[in-house]
């Protein structure tokens, strides 16, 4: 398996196809697959819907299953949340980092942790020079892990719903000190 990545409260594993087609089987069935408890309010709705279209693309390109993770919170053994970057994984690639958390569990830093750790993972596993980001205008929250992870504001824009979104960049600043 891809490695794991480890910070002092989280495990951010891969969210193999294997793991996505026991997602959409049920908790149980992801519990008996991963070894990891399931948090009641994960996945939320809005990802659980994303999830075949993501196992049909996976299933194109196997390689892509490295860029989601399932976040774990390690003293419960349980899966909290997700982070990934997404997009098309052409040479041009600028990946789009997107993340979720059970409410359960916000407010704890457990997002910013995540981030920060899979932000330095993607830096050494892929040297990406741009990752962007882009949150809803009402999402504070979101908006504050991005800038504590050091992300730029870029502009605002309105998604198809109509909905004020704030975009954001992060560079990689150590491969703009190389050039």
């Amino acid at each position: 398996m891809m490695g794991i990545i480890e910070t002092d409260r989280l495990l951010l594993i891969p969210y193999t196809i294997e793991y996505i087609e026991a997602t959409l089987s049920g908790k149980k069935q992801l519990r008996d697959v991963s070894g990891y408890e399931v948090s009641s309010g994960w996945p939320g709705i809005e990802f659980y819907f994303y999830l075949p279209f993501a196992l049909e693309e996976l299933k194109k390109k196997p390689e892509m299953e490295k860029w989601t993770r399932l976040i774990v919170l390690k003293k419960e053994n349980k899966i909290i949340g997700e982070i990934s970057v997404q997009g098309n994984s052409s040479n041009t690639w600028i990946p789009e980092l997107g993340y979720g958390i059970v409410a359960a569990y916000s407010d704890q830093g457990f997002v910013t942790e995540a981030v920060k750790s899979f932000l330095e993972w993607l830096t050494e596993a892929q040297n990406f020079p741009l990752i962007k980001a882009k949150t809803f205008l009402k999402n504070k929250k979101s908006q504050h892990i991005l800038k504590n992870n050091g992300f730029i504001k870029t502009g605002e824009g309105v998604i198809g719903s109509g909905e004020k979104i704030i975009k954001f960049e992060w560079r990689n600043n150590e491969l703009e000190d190389e050039n």
